[in-house]
């Protein structure tokens, strides 16, 4: 995925429902863009990162050849998704009461339509 491609999926990203915040992670750990401040974005990169390797680790023990593609973590407030593509790393933050409603909304609306 290029450095373009990743800028644009962050983009979208940030219109998901209930996003409260999204940190855009190089191969160094370093966040290059965040909508959150500063050093909550440098926080959720430095957790995330040892995280995402013991993930990868996992995975590749676990399945040879195999790749780490996500990890989704939920609390009671917030749901996780950390997606890793090559040398980037994306982590968004979502509102579990708006995650939740949105998709009773979702499958509410496929329900009646078909």
């Amino acid at each position: 995925m290029t450095s373009s491609n990743v800028q644009a999926t962050f983009d979208r990203l940030l219109l998901l429902p209930g996003v409260v915040g999204a940190v855009l992670v190089d191969g160094d750990g370093v966040p290059v863009r965040t909508n959150l401040p500063e050093n909550a974005a440098h926080m959720y990169a430095n957790r995330m990162r040892p995280l995402v390797a013991l993930a990868r680790t996992m995975v590749q023990d676990m399945e040879t050849g195999d790749q780490l593609s996500y990890v989704r973590l939920r609390t009671r407030r917030q749901e996780l998704m950390v997606a890793t593509e090559n040398e980037h790393t994306i982590i968004l933050i979502q509102d579990n009461r708006a995650l939740d409603e949105s998709r009773r909304s979702n499958a509410s609306s496929r329900r009646w339509s078909s």
